[in-house]
Protein backbone atom coordinates (compact mmCIF):
# COMPACT_ATOMS: atom_id res chain seq x y z
CA UNK A 1 0.00 0.00 0.00
CA UNK A 2 1.63 3.00 -0.84
CA UNK A 3 1.87 6.64 0.56
CA UNK A 4 -0.83 8.37 -1.29
CA UNK A 5 -2.86 5.95 -1.06
CA UNK A 6 -2.51 5.62 3.08
CA UNK A 7 -2.77 9.16 3.91
CA UNK A 8 -6.16 9.39 1.80
CA UNK A 9 -7.68 6.66 4.04
CA UNK A 10 -7.13 9.03 7.00
CA UNK A 11 -9.59 11.27 5.52
CA UNK A 12 -7.24 14.70 5.14
CA UNK A 13 -9.49 16.81 3.82
CA UNK A 14 -12.16 15.96 6.54
CA UNK A 15 -9.30 17.11 9.22
CA UNK A 16 -7.96 19.92 7.24
CA UNK A 17 -11.85 21.23 7.46
CA UNK A 18 -12.20 20.43 10.75
CA UNK A 19 -8.85 22.21 11.81
CA UNK A 20 -10.57 25.76 9.75
CA UNK A 21 -13.67 25.31 12.07
CA UNK A 22 -11.73 24.68 14.95
CA UNK A 23 -9.47 28.03 14.36
CA UNK A 24 -12.55 30.32 13.86
CA UNK A 25 -14.51 29.03 16.58
CA UNK A 26 -11.21 29.18 19.42
CA UNK A 27 -10.95 32.89 18.21
CA UNK A 28 -14.56 33.93 18.75
CA UNK A 29 -14.26 32.07 21.66
CA UNK A 30 -11.20 33.97 23.10
CA UNK A 31 -12.83 37.37 24.43
CA UNK A 32 -16.23 35.02 25.90
CA UNK A 33 -14.30 32.71 27.85
CA UNK A 34 -12.17 35.49 29.54
CA UNK A 35 -15.74 37.57 30.42
CA UNK A 36 -16.85 33.66 31.80
CA UNK A 37 -14.04 33.93 33.68
CA UNK A 38 -14.40 37.05 35.22
CA UNK A 39 -17.86 35.93 36.25
CA UNK A 40 -16.53 33.16 37.99
CA UNK A 41 -14.20 35.22 39.58
CA UNK A 42 -16.99 37.67 41.52
CA UNK A 43 -19.13 34.93 41.62
CA UNK A 44 -17.03 33.22 44.03
CA UNK A 45 -15.45 36.34 46.02
CA UNK A 46 -19.25 36.99 46.28
CA UNK A 47 -20.29 33.50 47.44
CA UNK A 48 -17.62 33.62 50.06
CA UNK A 49 -17.84 36.87 51.51
CA UNK A 50 -21.94 36.42 51.99
CA UNK A 51 -23.29 36.70 55.26
CA UNK A 52 -25.59 34.14 56.48
CA UNK A 53 -28.75 35.77 54.91
CA UNK A 54 -27.01 36.00 51.18
CA UNK A 55 -26.03 39.16 51.60
CA UNK A 56 -22.10 41.33 51.02
CA UNK A 57 -20.89 43.60 52.68
CA UNK A 58 -20.86 46.57 50.47
CA UNK A 59 -17.59 47.96 51.60
CA UNK A 60 -15.93 45.02 49.51
CA UNK A 61 -18.22 46.09 46.58
CA UNK A 62 -17.01 49.39 46.87
CA UNK A 63 -13.43 47.53 46.91
CA UNK A 64 -14.18 46.03 44.02
CA UNK A 65 -14.93 49.22 42.08
CA UNK A 66 -18.43 48.06 41.70
CA UNK A 67 -21.56 50.25 42.52
CA UNK A 68 -24.38 49.47 44.14
CA UNK A 69 -27.73 48.82 42.52
CA UNK A 70 -29.89 50.89 43.86
CA UNK A 71 -31.00 49.97 47.84
CA UNK A 72 -31.22 46.51 46.80
CA UNK A 73 -29.18 44.19 49.50
CA UNK A 74 -25.65 42.75 47.41
CA UNK A 75 -26.18 39.12 46.71
CA UNK A 76 -23.49 36.72 44.87
CA UNK A 77 -25.48 36.33 41.42
CA UNK A 78 -25.79 40.66 41.74
CA UNK A 79 -22.51 40.87 42.51
CA UNK A 80 -21.64 38.50 39.56
CA UNK A 81 -23.53 40.66 37.28
CA UNK A 82 -22.47 43.82 38.38
CA UNK A 83 -18.40 42.43 37.96
CA UNK A 84 -19.39 41.38 34.43
CA UNK A 85 -21.09 44.95 33.36
CA UNK A 86 -17.98 46.88 34.98
CA UNK A 87 -15.30 44.86 33.52
CA UNK A 88 -16.76 42.77 30.58
CA UNK A 89 -16.14 45.51 27.99
CA UNK A 90 -12.90 46.08 29.55
CA UNK A 91 -11.87 42.25 29.46
CA UNK A 92 -13.44 42.39 25.42
CA UNK A 93 -11.62 45.11 24.07
CA UNK A 94 -8.53 44.13 25.50
CA UNK A 95 -9.13 40.60 23.57
CA UNK A 96 -10.31 41.50 20.81
CA UNK A 97 -6.41 43.81 20.39
CA UNK A 98 -4.54 41.04 21.78
CA UNK A 99 -5.87 38.51 19.25
CA UNK A 100 -5.52 41.53 16.40
CA UNK A 101 -2.27 42.01 17.52
CA UNK A 102 -1.07 38.40 17.86
CA UNK A 103 -2.78 38.10 14.18
CA UNK A 104 -0.85 40.76 12.50
CA UNK A 105 2.77 40.00 14.29
CA UNK A 106 2.84 36.05 15.48
CA UNK A 107 4.96 35.98 12.91
CA UNK A 108 7.68 38.22 14.12
CA UNK A 109 7.14 37.00 17.69
CA UNK A 110 7.66 33.73 16.99
CA UNK A 111 10.92 34.41 15.35
CA UNK A 112 12.30 36.47 17.88
CA UNK A 113 11.45 32.99 20.60
CA UNK A 114 12.89 31.45 18.77
CA UNK A 115 15.72 33.31 17.10
CA UNK A 116 15.21 32.05 13.29
CA UNK A 117 16.79 34.25 10.03
CA UNK A 118 15.78 34.38 7.18
CA UNK A 119 17.50 32.83 4.30
CA UNK A 120 17.22 33.26 0.59
CA UNK A 121 18.37 30.53 -2.40
CA UNK A 122 21.89 32.34 -1.99
CA UNK A 123 22.25 31.31 1.57
CA UNK A 124 21.46 27.58 1.67
CA UNK A 125 20.60 26.48 -2.19
CA UNK A 126 19.96 23.02 -1.32
CA UNK A 127 17.68 23.83 1.49
CA UNK A 128 15.54 26.28 -0.79
CA UNK A 129 15.40 24.44 -3.92
CA UNK A 130 14.12 21.24 -2.07
CA UNK A 131 11.58 23.40 -0.37
CA UNK A 132 10.49 24.46 -3.85
CA UNK A 133 10.08 21.57 -5.75
CA UNK A 134 8.19 19.96 -3.08
CA UNK A 135 6.08 23.25 -3.26
CA UNK A 136 6.07 22.92 -7.21
CA UNK A 137 5.23 19.07 -6.79
CA UNK A 138 1.98 20.30 -4.85
CA UNK A 139 0.77 23.13 -7.01
CA UNK A 140 1.48 25.83 -4.29
CA UNK A 141 3.53 28.56 -3.37
CA UNK A 142 6.31 28.66 -1.03
CA UNK A 143 6.28 29.69 2.26
CA UNK A 144 8.91 32.02 3.60
CA UNK A 145 12.10 30.03 4.62
CA UNK A 146 13.66 30.75 8.03
CA UNK A 147 17.34 29.09 10.09
CA UNK A 148 17.93 28.89 13.70
CA UNK A 149 21.80 28.93 13.98
CA UNK A 150 21.92 26.09 17.00
CA UNK A 151 23.09 22.75 16.80
CA UNK A 152 20.05 21.32 18.10
CA UNK A 153 17.78 19.25 15.66
CA UNK A 154 14.28 20.50 15.12
CA UNK A 155 12.48 22.11 12.80
CA UNK A 156 8.45 24.00 12.42
CA UNK A 157 5.89 25.35 10.67
CA UNK A 158 4.07 28.60 11.38
CA UNK A 159 1.70 31.48 9.91
CA UNK A 160 -1.79 32.19 9.56
CA UNK A 161 -2.48 32.48 6.02
CA UNK A 162 -0.63 32.52 3.06
CA UNK A 163 1.55 35.80 3.26
CA UNK A 164 2.86 34.47 6.20
CA UNK A 165 3.19 30.78 6.34
CA UNK A 166 6.88 29.85 6.55
CA UNK A 167 9.16 26.68 7.40
CA UNK A 168 11.95 26.73 9.99
CA UNK A 169 14.83 24.15 10.45
CA UNK A 170 17.99 24.22 12.83
CA UNK A 171 22.01 24.83 11.51
CA UNK A 172 21.91 20.90 13.46
CA UNK A 173 19.06 19.30 10.99
CA UNK A 174 21.01 21.16 7.85
CA UNK A 175 24.34 20.02 8.82
CA UNK A 176 23.18 16.83 9.96
CA UNK A 177 20.52 14.87 7.95
CA UNK A 178 21.56 13.59 4.42
CA UNK A 179 19.71 15.48 1.61
CA UNK A 180 16.63 12.93 1.23
CA UNK A 181 15.84 13.33 5.15
CA UNK A 182 16.11 16.80 4.96
CA UNK A 183 13.65 16.80 2.31
CA UNK A 184 11.51 14.34 4.73
CA UNK A 185 11.74 17.09 7.24
CA UNK A 186 10.22 19.76 4.68
CA UNK A 187 7.96 17.40 3.55
CA UNK A 188 6.53 16.91 7.29
CA UNK A 189 6.50 20.89 7.29
CA UNK A 190 4.78 21.88 4.45
CA UNK A 191 1.93 18.96 5.29
CA UNK A 192 1.60 20.81 8.74
CA UNK A 193 0.80 24.06 6.23
CA UNK A 194 -1.86 21.77 3.78
CA UNK A 195 -3.49 20.76 6.27
CA UNK A 196 -3.81 24.00 8.02
CA UNK A 197 -2.42 23.05 11.59
CA UNK A 198 -0.21 25.58 11.74
CA UNK A 199 -3.42 27.79 11.56
CA UNK A 200 -4.52 26.02 14.62
CA UNK A 201 -1.62 25.85 16.57
CA UNK A 202 -0.95 29.68 16.29
CA UNK A 203 -4.39 30.62 17.56
CA UNK A 204 -3.88 28.14 20.50
CA UNK A 205 -0.95 30.06 21.54
CA UNK A 206 -2.58 33.24 21.21
CA UNK A 207 -5.01 31.55 23.39
CA UNK A 208 -2.67 30.42 26.18
CA UNK A 209 -0.83 34.01 26.08
CA UNK A 210 -3.65 35.76 26.42
CA UNK A 211 -4.90 33.64 29.83
CA UNK A 212 -1.69 33.47 31.44
CA UNK A 213 -1.56 37.55 30.97
CA UNK A 214 -5.02 38.33 32.56
CA UNK A 215 -4.24 35.13 35.62
CA UNK A 216 -0.65 37.38 36.18
CA UNK A 217 -2.40 40.67 35.90
CA UNK A 218 -4.89 39.16 37.96
CA UNK A 219 -3.27 38.11 41.04
CA UNK A 220 -0.36 41.27 40.67
CA UNK A 221 -3.66 43.29 41.36
CA UNK A 222 -4.62 40.86 44.40
CA UNK A 223 -1.44 41.07 45.98
CA UNK A 224 -0.28 44.93 45.64
CA UNK A 225 -3.55 46.65 44.82
CA UNK A 226 -5.38 48.54 47.13
CA UNK A 227 -7.50 45.35 47.75
CA UNK A 228 -4.96 43.68 49.57
CA UNK A 229 -3.78 46.61 51.54
CA UNK A 230 -4.10 46.73 55.55
CA UNK A 231 -7.61 47.16 56.50
CA UNK A 232 -9.89 45.50 59.04
CA UNK A 233 -11.79 43.63 56.30
CA UNK A 234 -9.03 40.63 56.53
CA UNK A 235 -11.94 37.92 54.99
CA UNK A 236 -12.80 39.83 52.23
CA UNK A 237 -9.10 39.97 51.07
CA UNK A 238 -8.23 36.32 52.22
CA UNK A 239 -11.06 34.76 50.34
CA UNK A 240 -9.99 37.53 46.62
CA UNK A 241 -6.41 36.19 47.34
CA UNK A 242 -8.07 32.37 47.39
CA UNK A 243 -10.33 33.16 44.31
CA UNK A 244 -7.03 35.27 42.20
CA UNK A 245 -5.13 32.06 42.73
CA UNK A 246 -7.96 29.63 41.68
CA UNK A 247 -8.68 31.83 38.67
CA UNK A 248 -4.85 31.74 37.94
CA UNK A 249 -4.84 27.88 37.96
CA UNK A 250 -7.80 27.96 36.02
CA UNK A 251 -6.01 29.85 33.13
CA UNK A 252 -2.68 27.62 33.17
CA UNK A 253 -4.49 24.41 32.92
CA UNK A 254 -7.48 25.99 30.34
CA UNK A 255 -4.25 27.07 28.30
CA UNK A 256 -2.70 23.64 28.82
CA UNK A 257 -5.67 21.81 27.48
CA UNK A 258 -6.20 23.57 24.58
CA UNK A 259 -2.66 22.59 23.42
CA UNK A 260 -3.25 19.46 24.71
CA UNK A 261 -6.60 19.34 22.80
CA UNK A 262 -4.80 19.79 19.24
CA UNK A 263 -4.54 15.65 18.73
CA UNK A 264 -1.03 14.07 18.35
CA UNK A 265 -2.66 13.06 14.97
CA UNK A 266 -1.82 15.81 13.20
CA UNK A 267 2.10 14.61 13.67
CA UNK A 268 0.98 11.12 12.43
CA UNK A 269 -0.54 12.98 9.99
CA UNK A 270 1.68 15.16 8.96
CA UNK A 271 4.49 12.18 8.84
CA UNK A 272 2.04 10.27 6.16
CA UNK A 273 1.58 13.33 4.45
CA UNK A 274 5.75 13.63 4.13
CA UNK A 275 5.60 9.98 2.94
CA UNK A 276 3.01 10.99 -0.03
CA UNK A 277 5.00 13.67 -0.82
CA UNK A 278 8.66 12.22 -1.27
CA UNK A 279 7.23 8.56 -1.60
CA UNK A 280 10.04 7.82 0.71
CA UNK A 281 9.23 6.43 4.23
CA UNK A 282 12.94 5.59 5.23
CA UNK A 283 13.93 9.23 4.49
CA UNK A 284 11.68 10.37 7.34
CA UNK A 285 12.53 7.05 9.74
CA UNK A 286 15.90 8.14 9.68
CA UNK A 287 15.67 11.58 9.91
CA UNK A 288 13.52 11.26 12.96
CA UNK A 289 16.42 8.25 14.74
CA UNK A 290 18.64 10.99 14.35
CA UNK A 291 16.46 13.91 15.82
CA UNK A 292 15.60 11.52 18.64
CA UNK A 293 17.72 12.88 21.87
CA UNK A 294 18.85 15.81 20.01
CA UNK A 295 15.42 18.19 19.65
CA UNK A 296 15.13 19.22 23.12
CA UNK A 297 14.66 23.23 23.03
CA UNK A 298 13.62 24.65 26.46
CA UNK A 299 14.16 28.00 25.40
CA UNK A 300 11.58 28.38 23.45
CA UNK A 301 8.45 29.56 24.73
CA UNK A 302 6.10 26.20 25.40
CA UNK A 303 3.83 27.08 23.09
CA UNK A 304 5.89 27.43 20.14
CA UNK A 305 7.27 23.95 21.49
CA UNK A 306 4.28 22.30 20.19
CA UNK A 307 4.83 23.30 16.78
CA UNK A 308 7.95 21.18 16.62
CA UNK A 309 8.50 18.27 14.82
CA UNK A 310 10.06 16.63 17.80
CA UNK A 311 8.99 17.96 21.76
CA UNK A 312 10.53 15.93 24.24
CA UNK A 313 8.04 14.59 26.66
CA UNK A 314 8.73 15.42 30.63
CA UNK A 315 6.86 14.54 33.89
CA UNK A 316 6.24 10.82 32.23
CA UNK A 317 5.05 12.40 29.14
CA UNK A 318 1.81 13.59 30.66
CA UNK A 319 1.78 16.78 29.10
CA UNK A 320 3.20 15.28 25.60
CA UNK A 321 2.49 17.41 22.79
CA UNK A 322 3.91 14.81 20.26
CA UNK A 323 3.57 11.03 20.35
CA UNK A 324 6.75 9.21 20.76
CA UNK A 325 9.34 8.90 17.80
CA UNK A 326 9.12 5.28 18.24
CA UNK A 327 5.44 4.99 17.97
CA UNK A 328 5.86 7.42 15.03
CA UNK A 329 8.75 5.35 13.03
CA UNK A 330 6.45 1.88 13.75
CA UNK A 331 3.64 3.74 11.38
CA UNK A 332 5.80 4.72 9.25
CA UNK A 333 7.11 1.17 8.59
CA UNK A 334 3.54 0.06 7.76
CA UNK A 335 2.98 3.01 5.96
CA UNK A 336 6.05 2.04 3.78
CA UNK A 337 5.70 -1.81 4.08
CA UNK A 338 9.05 -2.25 5.99
CA UNK A 339 10.10 -4.51 8.34
CA UNK A 340 9.20 -3.56 12.17
CA UNK A 341 12.45 -3.15 14.13
CA UNK A 342 14.10 -6.27 14.92
CA UNK A 343 11.65 -8.09 12.20
CA UNK A 344 13.71 -9.89 9.28
CA UNK A 345 12.60 -8.94 5.86
CA UNK A 346 12.45 -12.72 4.90
CA UNK A 347 8.88 -14.00 5.40
CA UNK A 348 8.18 -16.70 7.30
CA UNK A 349 8.40 -20.18 6.26
CA UNK A 350 4.77 -21.67 6.58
Amino acid sequence: MNGIIVTQTLGLSTYQWNNNIKSMVLLAAFPFLLIALVALFFLIVGWMSADTYGVIDPHLTTDLGLGLVGNQPMTPILMTYQGVLEYGPYVFGIAVIWVLIGTLFNEGLIRMATGAKSVSRTDAPELYNLLENLCISRGMAMPKLFIIDTPIMNAYASGLGQASFSVTVTRGILETLDKDELEAVLAHELTHIINRDVRLLVVTVLFGGMLSFFAEMAWRSMRHGRISSGNSRSKGNGAILIVAALILSVGYLISVLFRLALSRRREFLADAGSVALTKNPAALIRALQKISGHAAMPQVPSGVQAMLIENPTSFMGLFATHPPIESRIAVLRRLGGLPQAGESIIPRAG
